[in-house]
């Protein structure tokens, strides 16, 4: 496979490959799902697995699914082998009724292995709820920064995994004469995003080109396709104001105002952006439940590059705005991430779940007095600073305070 970079999530793929399960491969459009799927082929033939006995199949092909549709069980048994048979179906999102005919093969075919690939949230999850015990999720996104550097360059790669900041455990953090080069690139990162395609395209007009391509087919096949057409210019006005808006609080009066929409439509709109990876929400952090729910959330882009496509910014991005969206992506890989926001306007950017630990954004370093707030009432076992350049641990009361690159993280 040529200028295939090795991706993260290889590492579980093959841990569940000769396993019954059905693995079920979602992530946003064009971020690898069919790559990986062929890469799957390359796995399985390389462990002695006979290439007959290794199918692919993608129902973004009309004529593919609608004999998938109208009897799955003849469809896999015509292709079938003797002996084990690998049945890659890709893009499972355009079947109907998916979740039922994968039950079905999953129970008559004992001796196959299916995993699949689609582009849905939505979809995807509840198909994973009509298959309870019979799947395992994995969730492929476009490239983190790791693997961005590890296309770029591996030494850089092996630079940032010598630096890279646990947030669970002990955090040593150290300078690095490196600083410079990995700021840089976390600037093209930024700049032109995640997407496998674009990040690995040198030309800069081409990057913008793809990045319009890449936008105008999601709105036609994961928009309009599954949600209907009347979707198509709400969805984009809406991004636009969103793009325009990372890192504050949601209101959805001014949304529905500035997109020119209805509130119960933006209300509508927003989880159908999310399931189809194109937005994460993020929920305020309260003790009391119940107070958290009243609270309007936070809404950060899956991609940085899709993001300045909707403003038509790239070289002049507001970059204070991007950083704070690379922590949050950055974060929430590891675990569910949330913001903390008093009645008094007090707020920190973000805060882990696990162990209550509070992450504050600054490009300039600064242990603001509402990190300081935070820490007093909740006690947490640590804390941490994201800036550009500076590398230190200060102390407040008995929780240290880190400050990290956001190229540490």
């Amino acid at each position: 496979m040529l200028n295939y970079v090795v991706r993260d999530s290889e590492a579980v793929l093959s841990r569940w490959l000769e396993d019954r399960e059905i693995l079920l491969i979602r992530g946003p459009r064009q971020s690898g799902k069919t790559t990986l799927l062929e890469r799957t082929r390359q796995l399985l033939t390389g462990k002695g697995v006979d290439e007959s006995r290794i199918h692919y199949f993608s129902f973004e092909e009309d004529v593919a699914r609608l004999k998938f549709e109208a009897d799955c069980k003849e469809y896999v048994s015509f292709y079938r082998k003797p002996g084990k048979n690998y049945f890659l179906l890709d893009e499972l999102q355009y079947v109907k009724d998916a979740g039922r005919r994968l039950k079905l093969l999953f129970d008559f075919f004992p001796d196959a292995k299916f995993i699949a690939s689609g582009s849905s949230s939505f979809d995807l999850t509840n198909l994973g709820a009509n298959l309870a015990g019979r799947v395992v999720f994995l969730d492929l996104f476009p490239f983190s920064f790791r693997e961005f550097l590890r296309a770029k360059n591996p030494g850089y790669e092996k630079k940032y995994a010598e630096l890279k900041v646990g947030m669970d455990g002990e955090t040593l953090s150290q300078p690095t004469v490196f600083l410079d080069d990995l700021n840089r690139l976390l600037h093209e990162y930024l700049t032109y995003g995640r997407y496998p395609r674009i990040v690995l395209e040198a030309d800069k007009e081409k990057k913008r080109e793809l990045l319009k391509n890449l936008f105008t087919t999601y709105v036609e096949k994961d928009v309009v396709s599954l949600y209907g057409n009347k979707y198509r210019d709400p969805a984009v006005k809406l991004l636009q104001c969103l793009a325009r808006t990372i890192g504050s609080q949601v209101n959805y009066e001014n949304l529905a105002r500035n997109s020119g929409l209805r509130y119960t439509e933006v209300r509508a709109l927003l989880p159908l952006l999310e399931d189809s990876f194109v937005v994460s929400v993020v929920k305020p952090f309260f003790q009391d439940r119940v107070s958290e729910l009243r609270k309007n959330p936070k809404v950060y882009f899956v991609d940085y590059g899709l993001r300045n496509h909707l403003l038509e910014r790239f070289e002049a991005s507001d970059f204070d705005a991007l950083y704070e969206n690379f922590v949050f992506n950055q974060l929430s890989a590891s675990g569910p991430v949330k913001y903390w926001c008093t009645t008094a306007k007090t707020e920190v950017d973000f805060v882990l779940e696990k162990g209550n630990i509070p992450v504050k954004v600054k490009k300039t370093p600064k242990i603001t007095r509402a990190l300081v707030s935070f820490i007093q009432q909740y006690a947490p076992k640590k804390a941490f600073v994201a800036n550009l350049n500076e590398v230190a641990r200060r102390q407040i009361g008995p929780c240290p305070v880190w400050s990290v690159p956001f190229a540490y993280l």
